[in-house]
């Protein structure tokens, strides 16, 4: 038996065959010796299922059929899961070489859930950037999501006491599952690019629109802490003109004056005052989790 912590991935998808593949061979291609990979379609009628059973005799387990959403998914997949160490990567994204023997030796330092840095792209091209996160600050953790989802891996028994997924979310669920997290286990950041992240035109997070703000509100407001509600609480009020505001920001330094972005939020009337409690560096970080 080998010595190494079995690692239990789970891979959701629906209709993600142009990308499932790739995401695949970068699981089974590690090579890592105590894998147990899990794939949980969606009912794909794209051709998925076909990419899925060219592998099912590397897999621990598979299954395609309609689901209530991502987050269920990604529980069903976990109900079936025996690994010390558990993590789940989508089907648009994929792992860099080396990474479960890496993520391996990281928890034996005896750590309860780490992350790591990624690589966002776009696939066409107009995107490329490393997603540096900084170190594990919960307080920091209740006002922004930085933990790059892919990038993250944990102890079985953290899920056990954290709990599943909410299936109630549909984009905001990971964040939401970090925060309950945090309070029951130690989280370290590794200085290691764990995963890649894929921009499409169909990608979730980028069509969320509305919802997807209402659930981010949501999880801020209920479990981000006190700190984040009284800042999140500002900014539903005014996200339009924060909007506006960091676009204005934007130009500045489109025109080499990013010097002078502090003199920006004189502009907007709206933003001169803030309720007690709040600190304007702090509201723009919260402005960032709803992008442009």
């Amino acid at each position: 038996m080998s010595a190494l912590p079995k690692i239990s991935v789970i891979t959701p998808s629906y209709n993600q065959a142009a990308f499932l593949e790739q995401t695949m061979l970068s699981v089974l291609g590690q090579m890592y010796p105590n894998l147990e990979y899990i794939v949980v379609d969606g009912g794909s009628s794209d051709g998925s299922v076909e990419i899925i059973k060219r592998y099912e005799d590397r897999l621990a387990w598979w299954v395609s059929g309609k689901d209530d959403g991502q987050a269920d998914a990604i529980n069903k997949g976990f109900s079936k899961a025996t690994g010390d160490i558990l993590c789940w990567l989508n089907s648009d994204d994929f792992f860099l070489p080396g990474t479960l023997g890496a993520v391996a030796a990281e928890f034996a330092a005896g750590h309860d859930l780490i992350y790591g840095d990624c690589i966002s792209f776009s696939d066409l091209g107009k995107r490329c950037v490393i997603n540096r996160p900084p170190v594990y600050d919960r307080d920091l953790l209740g006002l922004v999501d930085y933990i790059v989802q892919p990038s993250s891996f944990w102890k079985r028994d953290l899920w056990l006491k954290t709990g599943p997924l909410n299936t109630a979310l549909h984009y905001a669920f990971d964040w939401e599952w970090f925060l309950r997290a945090s309070g029951v286990g130690k989280f370290h950041k590794c200085a290691r690019i764990f995963s890649a992240y894929r921009f499409h035109a169909s990608h979730k997070s980028s069509t969320g629109g509305d919802r997807r703000s209402g659930e981010i509100f949501s999880v801020a407001e209920k479990v981000g802490g006190e700190e984040a509600a009284r800042h999140y609480r500002f900014v539903r009020e005014h996200l339009d003109v924060l909007r506006r505001h960091e676009n204005f920001c934007g130009r500045l330094h489109g025109r080499g004056l990013g010097r002078q972005e502090h003199l920006a939020r004189w502009f907007f009337p709206e933003l001169w005052s803030l309720p007690g409690g709040c600190d304007f560096r702090k509201v723009r970080r919260c402005v960032g989790m709803f992008g442009a």
